[in-house]
């Protein structure tokens, strides 16, 4: 048997074929008994999500089987436990039109109000006053909605005030340089920053004191707060933020242990602050990596909106 003759071999009879433009394998509509419809897609998450959009949709529609519209917007929180925001909004969690779910996911807590309504701008009505009251309850917690990451949050306050930015990076090796440049448009407000990995580069390139290092060590308030300090001078930014920390597996002290790690903020009048956060060792190196990134971008994110907003 040919190929196009095997294909035709397993396409159902009086089945309906939705085309697939962005793959080469199609998907398939028919009824195997009266009032049963099956969709087969593809596997290929991109290929099933286009003929969705372009296809079953409207087959849907014409075949009046969408009576209305389930529409939802997620919160994005950083900084509070889920624990903690669901006590918060405990009253809002027996909602049932609008419904509101927690949700958490590497140390970044949503909350998705979801509507049913007959057309998605009544759902977004329904929304929008829930909405409202989640984000006064939750405050500086809540940092954007949908698509929103902290990079891109940080990075529109930057732009709307016409400030720039430069970080200086240790544990985490460059890692919130390539977040903050993973945003189209990063270029108008990330000018660029250091990776200092050795202390003998804290020291050359970022004019960390030698005895601070000997004294206090590189992972220390000390360190972070000149690192901070010297990236935004020598760049010419108006912020400089660094990270200094230990992500492990190994390198901890009963003293220092795997999982401490210290952010540095250095602002435009000159002042230049640490922040010392623990993060344990219990999930991994990339655990805490990414907690660092994260949290170092939410730290300047509330020092701006607190302090100069």
């Amino acid at each position: 048997m040919s190929p196009s003759n095997r294909k035709q071999a397993l396409i159902p009879e009086g089945a309906d074929i939705l085309p697939n433009r962005s793959g080469s394998a199609p998907g398939i509509i028919w009824q195997p008994v009266p009032n049963v419809t099956v969709m087969t897609f593809p596997g290929v998450p991109a290929e099933m999500h286009l003929m969705w959009r372009e296809t079953a949709v409207s087959y849907l529609k014409n075949k009046g089987w969408c009576c209305g519209t389930i529409y939802s917007r997620t919160l994005k929180f950083w900084g509070i436990a889920e624990s903690a925001l669901a006590e918060k909004v405990d009253d809002f969690l027996n909602l049932t039109n609008p419904t509101v779910a927690p949700y958490a996911n590497h140390g970044e807590v949503k909350l998705r109000i979801s509507a049913r309504a007959e057309s998605e701008a009544s759902a977004k009505n329904l929304i929008e006053p829930i909405e409202q009251q989640l984000r006064q309850i939750a405050g500086l917690d809540c940092y954007g909605a949908d698509t929103d990451t902290l990079a891109s949050t940080v990075g529109q306050l930057l732009l709307d005030r016409g400030e720039t930015l430069s970080v200086a990076e240790s544990c985490t090796g460059g890692g919130l340089g390539a977040m903050l440049t993973g945003i189209a448009g990063s270029s108008g407000y990330f000018l660029g920053g250091v990776i200092s990995y050795d202390d003998r580069v804290k020291e050359k390139l970022l004019g960390v004191k030698p005895e601070d290092l000997s004294e206090y060590g590189a992972v220390s308030h000390q360190v972070a707060k000149q690192m901070a300090a010297v990236v935004r001078s020598s760049l010419n930014t108006s912020w400089g933020l660094s990270i200094t920390g230990i992500a492990g597996p190994s390198g901890g002290t009963d003293a220092k242990p795997v999982g401490l790690v210290y952010i540095g903020l250095a602002g435009p009048n000159g002042d230049s602050h640490s922040f010392e956060y623990r993060f344990g060792d219990a999930r991994g190196r990339d655990w805490i990596r990414n907690l660092s990134i994260c949290t170092a971008l939410d730290r300047l994110r509330r020092y701006v909106i607190e302090e100069y907003c």
